[in-house]
């Protein structure tokens, strides 16, 4: 087979193995081996990881085939769903399992572990499906991660583009209840219905902001310090 007529083949692939290379022409590991640094020399394809390859030079397209199950989120969902104006550099993949971040060109691929694996979804991205954050679950993974600036948050909710009863109801699922009573002040604070929250909040007291100073006036009906303005 001419290597057009495999780069035809590969491009209906996100992400491609060596083995799916092996299957498709039907030749040995070390031939295969040989063919991949020869088409990646000749910057045919690009290497993810170790025997992972992908023709595309858009790392939204294959982010979340790299660890399977995974899901895009965080700020690069946010941004995806145009609640942010910020254009971060960074894909964050939610993944099960702690993995090492990678380099793909100019673009880093950092994943997060997560124990609350719902709330996602496939999207068809550039002719592919990808699988990434419901809006609201965006949200929420951020509230729990602490890897999207406060404000970035905010700003989200702000635009009242989201569901608040899903938001809601995915906080409850996840039973933490410091993240129910900071979007609990955080909805209440912009207008939005919160009553289900009321009912887990405890005696604990949470610092409204983990990225700023450890003091400020208390919210005794969240049982929130609130360390910003």
């Amino acid at each position: 087979m001419k290597t057009i007529d495999l780069i035809k083949i590969l491009q209906n692939y996100p992400i491609f193995t060596d083995n799916d290379v092996a299957k498709i022409l039907n030749k040995k590991p070390e031939y295969i081996k040989t063919l991949l640094y020869r088409m990646k020399k000749r910057k045919l394809i690009y290497k993810i990881e170790r025997g992972k390859y992908t023709i595309y030079d858009d790392a939204f397209i294959f982010s979340s085939h790299i660890s399977i199950p995974s899901y895009i989120s965080l700020w690069s969902a946010i941004r995806y769903y145009d609640l942010t104006e910020q254009l971060p550099k960074t894909i964050f993949i939610m993944v099960p399992k702690s993995r090492k971040s990678l380099k793909f060109k100019d673009t880093l691929i950092e994943f997060a572990k997560t124990k609350y694996f719902f709330g996602y979804k496939k999207e068809h991205y550039k002719g592919f499906e990808i699988f990434i954050a419901e809006p609201e679950k965006a949200i929420i993974d951020s509230l729990l991660s602490k890897k999207v600036p406060f404000d970035e948050i905010i700003k989200a909710i702000k635009t009242k583009s989201l569901n608040i009863k899903k938001l809601t109801a995915y906080a409850i699922k996840t039973k933490n209840k410091s993240l129910m009573k900071r979007l609990g002040f955080i909805l209440e604070e912009n207008k939005f219905k919160c009553q289900r929250l009321m009912r887990f909040v405890d005696n604990n007291q949470t610092f409204l902001d983990w990225a700023l100073r450890r003091k400020g006036k208390i919210n005794k009906k969240w049982r929130i310090i609130e360390n910003r303005k």
